[in-house]
């Protein structure tokens, strides 16, 4: 079986081109025939793929992008493809060259809630159309989402029910799991991570610190996440806050695109994890913290809820004010009781593991 897998841009460290990067390593280790239709990449992440590319150049015209996709289809043969961000332009592309190449395309949230009219050309300069989805909705074989929430989202818009495959994580964090001599070394630190782009609240998060470290004096923040190219005035804001906030607060950090190590290092060092983004689809940032008996706080809504129950790893919350109560509660938890949720979590991130997303997608077919 050959398998066409495309993702426009795999440059940004984000939720799609991390989940991407997870298909790709498990069709690698499935020993399966792949190949990747792409833009830019990131060389940590996609360096064991490099030789199955076939690049695009941003800012290509949508015509001249069907072309190439056409001719890679021709050329490569594939018997199914994967589009692995909502833009059903991209089936069309497929079943334009070859419509007997079954289509599966895999739904994040089906309105991208970061276009904006001020950067809906940088999107589209990275190969994206979703102005085009309505026209090419019925080019998809098969519908995936990655959450029950994200499904539900979708049949109310779209005239799909999509199949539900929940997201992985990463081999680096499975496979590098947390030792009790390590767990051991847990230091009084909160940690967010995340692409800086508005929705994720990371400035909300400074703010609320202030409380924290009146409750617990050695508490220490770090904020890590990845520079967004299409939304670098965020970040930019976030970095004057946290610049405004260095006086009044200490012991804060911003860590902009960590490497793989540095962001494990992060996570095993963590006491508690927080994500204050509300609506999540899912959230994988929250299970790779867990995969290093890292206990979360998450704000509701969030398809992760649907796979993480409430209390046992951590607190689902309602309200920002109870980021600062369950914070608190897990930095002053005695050693018994923090261990007990600890290995829970490691546990469950155990379900998680990276060839499981790829031998689900397959199954589809």
């Amino acid at each position: 079986m050959r398998i066409l897998v495309i993702h426009p841009h795999l440059n940004v460290k984000g939720g799609s081109e991390r989940l991407t990067k997870i298909l790709l390593d498990g069709l690698k280790d499935l020993g399966k025939d792949y190949k990747i239709i792409t833009s830019l990449y990131d060389e940590e992440w996609f360096r064991d793929h490099v030789n199955k590319m076939s690049l695009l150049s941003p800012g290509l015209t949508f015509e001249k992008v069907r072309e190439h996709v056409e001719n890679v289809v021709k050329e490569y043969e594939p018997d199914i493809a994967i589009v692995m961000v909502q833009d059903p332009a991209y089936c069309y592309m497929i079943k334009s060259a070859n419509p007997k190449v079954r289509t599966l395309m895999y739904i994040h949230f089906p309105i991208d809630e970061e276009i904006s009219e001020e950067n809906l050309k940088e999107y589209e300069y990275y190969l994206r159309y979703p102005r085009l989805a309505p026209r090419y909705l019925d080019k998809a074989d098969i519908v995936v989402a990655n959450s029950r929430r994200t499904k539900l989202a979708v049949e109310m818009l779209w005239p799909y029910s999509p199949h539900v495959v929940y997201p992985c994580i990463d081999k680096i964090f499975s496979e590098h799991e947390i030792s009790d001599e390590e767990l051991n070394k847990k230091e009084n630190l909160v940690i967010y991570v995340g692409r800086f782009v508005s929705l994720k609240r990371q400035d909300l998060l400074l703010h609320q610190f202030k409380f924290i470290k009146e409750r617990v004096r050695n508490a220490r923040l770090a904020l890590v996440g990845y520079v967004d190219p299409r939304h670098r005035e965020y970040y930019e804001a976030v970095k004057r806050v946290y610049e405004e906030l260095q006086d009044s607060i200490k012991d804060v950090e911003l860590v902009t695109s960590p490497d793989d190590k540095t962001l494990l290092h992060y996570y095993k060092i963590a006491r508690v994890y927080v994500h204050l983004r509300i609506g999540e689809h899912f959230g994988m940032a929250p299970v790779e913290a867990m995969s290093q008996g890292t206990p979360i706080v998450m704000r509701l809504p969030t398809g992760l809820i649907e796979k993480i129950e409430n209390l046992t790893y951590g607190y689902f919350i309602e309200t920002d004010h109870d980021v600062i109560k369950h914070v608190t509660h897990i930095l002053l938890m005695d050693k018994d009781e923090y261990h007990k949720i600890a290995k829970r979590c490691i546990e469950k991130a155990r379900e998680f593991y990276y060839t499981n997303f790829a031998k689900e997608i397959l199954s589809l077919f």
